[in-house]
């Protein structure tokens, strides 16, 4: 059942991807057609046909590799096809003997129909994007009236967790060495609020972590370095911190997390917690008289502990507005696996519920955080004092894989996560690159500058390395995709 349900998932996940691409296409065949171009074919997909139809002189068609598609204007022949260059035809496609005399007539073909102009060109190809985000902005409107649900602790800028160490990544043998928790050695403490990282203000936890990790700051001796502003009981205070770079992903962590408040979802049986007469729904506030900030605040503060030392825990009865009583606990040591190591840690017996806020995002600021994201992804990567990789972007599988996950989540925050892809797609296709849209309108620019066509050789080359480029991109963030998903 399991596997008929995760199957399930993954079709969703396809149908979200190739509704996605649709738009993106149907953006630039509505925009042809509206500037009277010649349309001759709207491919969802690259590669061979499953299936299609031909109508008013247009092959619509279903290919077999989901991960694009294309709309095939002759009128553009010198710049290639929309998203890429026009390949070609397949064995399946030709009929046999066909001699390049027949080729080169469907070459001159299009050599005798109208040219376009300069406006014709930049239109068709930037309204895929536009579409995208048009999909994109739509979604945030339902959400907006609908709502989605999320984590306290990702909208909250206030620090819950500072680990006391990291395991800073060694790529010379493939491994951590555990080492002082960075924000730990700066002082940071729970409670703290963050105002800004790198003097940028920031909205939640997600944009701290994605500032922390997308960083290019260094001292003068080129080491790394995050400038936090933060609030600490209402004094204004500035703190140096030196990241670590962690595991095989090679990222920058300080070693935080956000503040949280979490309930009792499940007791296990035979454990402290039951024992001492703990229930589902009882919210956990202090510990031996402190205050619990996060459950990774809690899981550190019992693993310091002595052996056989109670501790006195607070809970909430029933939830936030119920009254504060506190148990005499005494955590018990049991080993249990994590990823695929064992550990002994000292347990009370209980499983958290995240407290979980319904949201209704305004669209335009919905949009622009994923545009802001977008930016710092992309700056990072072109920034020598950065280290994010191409290795740590996702690709088709990646994509898929993350659709699929949502999907499980809930139909909302599927939505939430087509909204961001749209806007990534959007903005990496305007990105001035051969094949891609962006690349077609830097083309049609000089060319206009100019004053004449660029020449065809040349042309043909720059898109030709650049779809060996493009696919040698995909298959590269595929295999750190697969290895995501299934750790070799």
């Amino acid at each position: 059942m399991s596997t008929v349900l995760d199957l399930a998932f993954i079709f969703v996940a396809l149908f979200a991807l190739g509704f996605t691409i649709f738009i993106h296409e149907l953006g630039h065949f509505l925009a042809a057609r509206r500037r009277g171009l010649v349309i001759t074919r709207f491919s969802i997909g690259f590669g061979p046909k499953i299936f299609g139809w031909t109508r008013n002189g247009v092959e619509y068609r279903l290919s077999a590799i989901p991960f694009g598609g294309y709309v095939a204007l002759p009128q553009l022949v010198d710049m290639g096809r929309l998203e890429g260059k026009e390949e070609q035809q397949g064995a399946e496609e030709k009929k046999p003997f066909t001699s390049w005399d027949e080729e080169d007539e469907e070459e001159e073909k299009a050599k005798q129909l109208p040219k376009i102009t300069y406006a014709d060109k930049m239109i068709v190809s930037v309204m895929g994007a536009v579409f995208n985000v048009l999909l994109a902005f739509s979604l945030a409107c339902i959400l907006s009236v609908f709502g989605y649900d999320v984590a306290d602790s990702q909208l909250t800028t206030k620090v819950g967790y500072v680990a006391d160490t990291v395991e800073r990544w060694n790529p010379l043998v493939e491994e951590g060495e555990e080492v002082t928790g960075p924000a730990h050695k700066a002082g940071l403490k729970l409670g703290d609020e963050i105002l800004q990282v790198d003097g940028a203000s920031v909205e939640n936890f997600m944009d701290i972590q994605n500032r922390i990790v997308t960083g290019k700051q260094q001292t003068a001796q080129g080491r790394r370095l995050v400038n936090l502003t933060i609030l600490r009981d209402g004094i204004e205070k500035k703190l140096e911190i030196y990241p670590e770079v962690v595991g095989n992903e090679e990222i920058r962590i300080i070693g935080i997390g956000p503040e949280e408040s979490f309930f009792i979802e499940s007791l296990q049986p035979d454990m402290p917690a039951i024992q001492a007469g703990l229930e589902v729904g009882d919210q956990p506030v202090q510990i031996d008289g402190q205050k619990i900030y996060s459950f990774s605040q809690l899981v550190t503060y019992l693993t310091n502990i002595d052996a056989n030392q109670s501790v006195a825990f607070t809970v909430r009865k029933g939830g936030e507005k119920g009254r504060e009583q506190t148990y005499d606990l005494s955590p018990v040591e049991k080993e249990i696996v994590l990823g695929t190591t064992a550990v002994t840690r000292k347990l009370i017996g209980f499983r958290p519920q995240a407290k979980i806020t319904t949201t209704f995002p305004n669209p335009f600021v919905l949009i622009t955080r994923r545009v802001k994201d977008m930016y710092l992804t992309l700056s990072g990567l072109v920034s020598p004092q950065s280290d994010v990789k191409l290795r740590n972007m996702s690709g088709p599988v990646g994509i898929v894989n993350h659709l699929s996950l949502f999907a499980k989540i809930g139909f909302k925050k599927l939505l939430w996560f087509v909204v961001f892809i749209n806007v990534n797609l959007a903005i990496l296709n305007l990105l001035p690159i051969p094949v891609l849209d962006g690349g077609h309108m830097l083309f049609a620019t000089i060319e206009k500058i100019r004053g004449q066509p660029l020449p065809l050789a040349f042309l043909e080359r720059a898109q030709s390395l650049f779809v060996l480029l493009l696919f040698s991109f995909m298959l590269y963030v595929t295999f750190f995709d697969v290895q995501r998903i299934i750790p070799f």
